[in-house]
């Protein structure tokens, strides 16, 4: 039996499609049985989403720059 704490572990390799049939299955009649888990993987899979459009993105330059120099700073105080 899955537990919400097991399916949520089991996230990463549920969605990469690395589960054996059967792990699968019981992800699947937890999630069938648990609206809370159903609504994390709906909101797991949105943010990876959201992720992989933020990296096209390319900073403007005046932003990137201002980024390094504050990272830079930081690092050269420690």
């Amino acid at each position: 039996m899955v537990n919400c704490k097991d399916a949520i572990e089991a996230l990463l390799p549920y969605l990469d499609g690395e589960m054996s049939p059967e792990e699968e299955e019981h992800l699947r009649a937890h999630l069938n049985g648990c609206p809370p888990c159903v609504e994390f993987v709906r909101t797991y899979r949105a943010t990876s989403g959201l992720c992989r459009k933020a990296l096209v993105r390319s900073m403007p330059p005046e932003v990137a720059g201002r980024l390094k120099a504050f990272l830079r700073s930081k690092l050269e105080t420690k």
